[in-house]
């Protein structure tokens, strides 16, 4: 392998510039105090940024506080210490250089308090009692933490949270420790040593109960959940040493401190944040259906959380491999049969999805991120990877994701740095594959016929989708006798006429891809 290429793909990677350009912020120290009496939050926060230009101005996003009496109050804001204007209106913060800086590494301190409108999200569990959990994704961290609320722009966090002693609190990052306050709250302490993006660094505090599940190289795996459905919550995570380890002999060493699964009550069914990934309070029901979300969940750790894509319109880096590594571990797990069917569900969903939604993969039209959030970043992200499997074989395959991965941890990367990898790391060029299934709309939809007449046997595929496909066709063919036999075809054309073997018998039937390894649709 080609080691020295796979590092210029990391620096090329890494210079991605982020939704502020001009800085990159490095680490954040973000204090927040909760209570009972109310839904307002009073946060102390030090950042330290890297600017391009020691006299650049310095945008974060925070929401202000509006009419609505949701939004952050800004009351102070420091560079290097010293007290600076700044200037706070709808969801931007801005604060210029003081007159003289002659650094263009910065420490802001920043006090702020109100309610977040989101983000943050404060109300109440099935249980009636009360919860604080951050939300944070895609880009929402910024209803209550100043920040470059963007993947590309991935920092170090630390969180202090002052709560009632009622309460446990879970974040991102490794636990410090806790401390009783004469308030009668307590201070919870969490440091990330690993560098993560806006939408995945989060805290937690409700009434939970913890448990210790195991330890797999080195890394503690604890599950923390409301104490009502505690037995039943507690089973369902118990899948999750297993399911770590399996990910770690597949792709790789795992990065983060812990890994902590937690019962809460936010927007998704499951939300990966950096070893503290929260799952729907009603998904753990102890019914044992939960095992592919964990999976998923903890697939992400890899992909979307140290490998993170540069912007929302790769976001299939992330979905995509989520959803296909927790099908390799349920052909893993559960044997090739129900892997193939679930290939199957999932191509039977983008066909549907396309019905109403024609965009690319790499959807570059689509401003709003959560309306990305379908089956074309998951299921189809998923089925390109079952494709690119297909074609390089499992050895070359897995190396590459293995390749890939390492080339990119820890840091960003977009549609082409996976492919440059993955060229590198085969040694096969993989640019029209890329441009068929990332770039053009939709996938194959066949209609097929074969004629037997005037002595030869000629399949006729015709493709009948807007964009045409270039893509290998493999087709099972049932003679009058009962055997079969199996040929594999390149389609390049909107109609190819191929000419079949000279078979000794009639075709009596036939079937297009028999062993599911094609993201298409077939019409009479």
């Amino acid at each position: 392998m080609k080691y020295s290429l796979l590092i210029s793909l990391l620096l090329v990677s890494l210079a991605v510039r982020a939704q502020h350009p001009g800085i990159d912020v490095k680490e954040y120290r973000v204090t927040v105090g909760v209570t009972d009496s109310s839904d307002r939050i009073l946060v102390k926060e030090w950042i330290e940024i890297q600017l391009d230009t020691p006299n650049d101005t310095v945008f974060l996003d925070l929401v202000a506080f509006s009419e609505n009496g949701k939004g952050m109050k800004v009351t102070s804001v420091q560079w290097e210490e010293k007290e600076v204007n700044y200037v706070h209106k709808n969801e931007l913060l801005s604060i210029p250089p003081p007159r003289v800086n002659s650094s263009s590494l910065v420490h802001l301190q920043l006090f702020y308090s109100g309610i977040p409108e989101d983000g943050l999200i404060i109300g109440k569990n099935k249980y009636k009692q009360r919860t604080f959990f951050g939300d944070n994704w895609p880009n929402r961290a910024h209803h209550w933490i100043a920040c470059n609320d963007h993947p590309s722009d991935k920092a170090l966090f630390s969180f202090q949270v002052f709560a009632p002693e009622k309460y446990e609190v879970v974040a991102v990052g490794d636990y410090r420790g806790k401390e009783s306050i004469s308030d009668g709250r307590i201070m919870w302490s969490y440091v990330s040593l690993v560098p993560i993006p806006t939408k995945v660094a989060v805290i937690g505090v409700a009434d939970m109960v913890w448990k210790e599940e195991a330890t797999v190289d080195n890394i503690k795996i604890t599950s923390a959940v409301y104490p009502q459905n505690s037995s039943k919550s507690l089973a369902d995570l118990s899948v999750a040493p297993k399911i770590l380890g399996f990910y770690q002999d597949l792709l790789g060493a795992y990065e983060f401190e812990k890994l902590m699964n937690v019962q809460s009550t936010t927007r998704y069914g499951g939300m990966e944040n950096a070893g503290c990934i929260f799952y729907d309070e009603n998904a753990l029901n102890g019914k044992g259906t939960a095992e592919s979300l964990v999976a998923h969940e903890i697939a992400h750790q890899w992909f979307g959380n140290s490998v993170t894509e540069t912007g929302w319109d790769h976001l299939w880096l992330s979905e995509g491999f989520a959803t296909y590594m927790t099908n390799v571990y349920i052909e893993k797990t559960q044997g090739s049969d129900r892997f193939l069917e679930q290939m199957k569900m999932d191509r039977a969903l983008v066909a549907s999805f396309l019905k109403k939604y024609d965009h690319p993969l790499v959807d570059t039209k689509q401003s709003d991120p959560n309306r990305l959030l379908n089956p074309n970043a998951y299921q189809k992200g998923s089925w390109v990877l079952h494709m690119l499997r297909i074609k390089l074989g499992d050895s070359l395959f897995f190396q590459g994701l293995r390749d890939y991965y390492q080339a990119f941890r820890l840091g960003n990367a977009d549609s082409d740095d996976l492919r440059n990898a993955f060229e590198v790391s085969s040694g096969v060029d993989l640019g029209s594959f890329f441009e068929n299934w990332l770039h053009k709309k939709g996938h194959p939809i066949v209609k097929t016929l074969i004629d037997q007449n005037n002595g030869k046997k000629i399949l006729i595929v015709r493709q009948t989708q807007e964009d045409v496909f270039q893509f290998d066709l493999k087709v099972a063919f049932t003679l009058e006798d009962g055997s079969v036999r199996t040929e594999r075809f390149q389609i390049v054309n909107r109609e190819d006429q191929l000419e079949l073997p000279n078979y000794d018998k009639k075709i009596f039937s036939y079937k297009l891809d028999p062993d599911v390894e094609l993201l298409f649709e077939e019409i009479n």
